[in-house]
């Protein structure tokens, strides 16, 4: 696969994720988001008064940039994130909540349109049956849960599987279904 199919590939299945996220995974998430936003506002004051010690400790009031690290402080203890996480889904998801999206994005790999799942694989809408083959088989090789280098990377590559997974099986039956190629 060339370097612009993968990043074309990836834009797709980023742009796939994003809408499984929005739609279905930040929703049943509403409950850990309520938690995750009072964390935040704990650490923006837990930073604001670690900035304002750290100040007085250098004895930086009154210096020009004094109020920097207050406000540094109570940045970085905000920074969480709202959107897909590999990492977050790596280590920070509960195995329920792991089944949850894996289910979720295996029902909406199901509902891909054809062009989606085409752009998905990385294939023109020319592509032969053969051609689809040899895409599944290098994503297949590439993503398989089992070649996952780490167990923290596994979720990552289960979630990434089962979309390919499911563009193929969609894209297989349409060329049974004599619906693919179009030329």
């Amino acid at each position: 696969m060339s370097s612009s199919q993968a990043e074309h590939d990836s834009e797709a299945l980023q742009a796939f994720l994003r809408r499984v996220w929005r739609e279905d995974v930040a929703p049943l998430l509403q409950d850990r988001r309520a938690v995750r936003a009072a964390a935040a506002r704990r650490g923006v004051q837990v930073g604001g008064v670690a900035g304002l010690a750290l100040d007085g400790l250098l004895r930086l009031r009154g210096r020009p940039f004094t109020r920097m690290l207050t406000v540094l402080g109570g940045r970085f203890g905000a920074l969480l994130p709202d959107t897909w996480d590999w990492g977050w889904l790596s280590s920070g998801a509960s195995a329920r909540e792991r089944s949850v999206i894996e289910e979720r994005v295996l029902r909406r790999a199901r509902e891909l349109a054809d062009d989606e799942a085409l752009r998905l694989l990385g294939l023109p809408p020319t592509a032969s049956p053969e051609a689809l083959k040899s895409a599944w088989r290098e994503h297949a090789r590439r993503w398989h849960p089992d070649l996952a280098p780490e167990g923290a990377q596994r979720a990552e590559y289960r979630v990434r599987f089962i979309a390919y997974q499911a563009a193929y099986e969609r894209l297989r039956s349409a060329y049974e279904g004599g619906r693919l190629p179009t030329c």
